[in-house]
């Protein structure tokens, strides 16, 4: 009877290695989940910040003002979600002896006005938006038509 209640009161060492596996498994697959939804909302929020540097540049132009050759000029520098000051390109009524304009899959611009985007997750970037180093970027496209990954483009 005493052997009964002491074996019955606590448990198997097999018990808690299986309990603590379930609990491993369970731990990378929250994990997971919660990077995979940190890294939307960066997106999502470089998109934002995408659009409302978009707008101040689309209203100088409009009141008849000429885009800034920096961001910093309108005091609209500032970092994307990654930490990285969002890149910015006048094109429109600036010489062509600028850096060419970022281009889709067809060698095609992405924008006749200005160019405006972050460089995602990775830091990296290329001209051509379908090479591998630019997909997780943010970019503007079609005049501001398009905000958003450079895969979905």
């Amino acid at each position: 009877s005493r052997k009964r209640r002491s074996r019955a009161a606590g448990f198997t060492l097999v018990e808690v290695m299986i309990a603590g596996a379930i609990m491993g498994v369970l731990a990378a697959l929250c994990t997971t989940n919660y990077l995979v939804y940190i890294e939307r909302v960066r997106v999502a929020r470089a998109i934002v910040e995408i659009k409302g540097i978009a707008t101040h540049l689309d209203v100088t132009k409009i009141q008849g003002g000429n885009l800034p050759a920096t961001l910093a000029a309108m005091s609209l520098s500032g970092n994307d979600p990654w930490g990285r000051p969002y890149e910015y390109l006048p094109i429109a009524g600036y010489p062509a002896s600028l850096p060419s304009s970022r281009k889709d899959q067809f060698l095609v611009p992405l924008n006749s006005d200005f160019d405006l985007y972050s460089k995602g997750v990775d830091g990296l970037s290329q001209k051509r938006i379908t090479h591998a180093e630019s997909l997780d970027d943010v970019v503007r496209g079609s005049n501001g038509a398009f905000i958003g990954l450079a895969r979905n483009y």
